[in-house]
């Protein structure tokens, strides 16, 4: 069992290493990629649980990792689905890497299901938490990710993190409206430390990406805040216009000293 792990493709541009704590994700996101990726290989999607042994696992590895390179929790399913009330793995998952002086990233759209772990969070010497963010109508945010938390929740949460002295970011990925997520960051800036852009995959649209990616790093240059823009989407855009920064992949990760 490999638990902590170095994503590759799309998912290294989020972290140079990462950790998966469930099989899968009970948000039901419409857009998911999981499900695309499952269908293809011929997978049948299990009920979600925690990975096998994973607590164990990482008791054993944690050390290995101690004040070095960024540890994302998840790329596949969410460290704050509905699923980890049941199991409350998560919390545990958290105790191992702060014993280790494991730096930490964390990626959700549970919304305020990971306040009950920000006495832990606190504890970190090297720890950032985020949230996907992609619509600003509740509307839509209904239809597409059926079980995750709503936009307001999510920005609340991030604005109470922000509060207790905790580093947040934002993955403005999947962009689905242009327009909403250009809102998202009007919204946010104030209390968001870092974001990564990126596009819509895996489905088709009519979105012009060029005209996209100009006006949110114009709002984010404007606004004065870190950002990183995907390959996908920097592709569209004159080279000119990012920084070398901007488009290093490292850039925001955050690293144990």
């Amino acid at each position: 069992m490999i638990t902590i792990y170095k994503p590759r493709g799309r998912a290294r541009e989020y972290s140079p290493l990462a950790l998966n704590i469930y099989n899968r994700c009970d948000h039901n996101c419409t857009y998911c990629y999981l499900p695309v990726i499952q269908k293809k290989w011929g997978i049948v999607l299990a009920d979600i649980q925690p990975r096998q042994y994973i607590l164990e696992d990482l008791r054993r590895v944690a050390k290995f990792y101690s004040f070095g390179k960024q540890v994302l929790m998840c790329f596949s399913g969410d460290p704050y689905c509905r699923a980890d009330k049941k199991y409350k793995i998560t919390e545990n998952v958290l105790k191992i890497l702060l014993e280790n002086n494991v730096s930490t990233a964390i990626l959700t759209k549970g919304g305020k299901r990971c306040l009950r772990d920000i006495g832990l969070f606190k504890e970190f010497k090297t720890i950032k938490v985020g949230a996907t963010l992609t619509f600003i109508k509740e509307k839509d945010s209904r239809h597409w990710e059926k079980n995750a938390s709503l936009p307001e929740d999510r920005f609340k949460t991030l604005e109470k993190l922000k509060e207790e002295g905790i580093m947040t970011w934002v993955s403005l990925e999947p962009v689905i409206d242009p327009e909403q997520t250009l809102k998202i960051i009007d919204r946010t800036h104030e209390f968001i430390d870092q974001y990564k852009v990126g596009k819509l995959n895996h489905f088709e649209n009519d979105t012009n990406w060029k005209d996209f990616g100009i006006r949110a790093i114009d709002k984010l240059n404007e606004y004065g805040k870190k950002f990183y823009i995907k390959n996908d989407l920097a592709k569209f855009i004159p080279v000119n216009k990012m920084t070398k920064n901007q488009r290093d992949a490292d850039y925001l990760a955050i690293e144990g000293s």
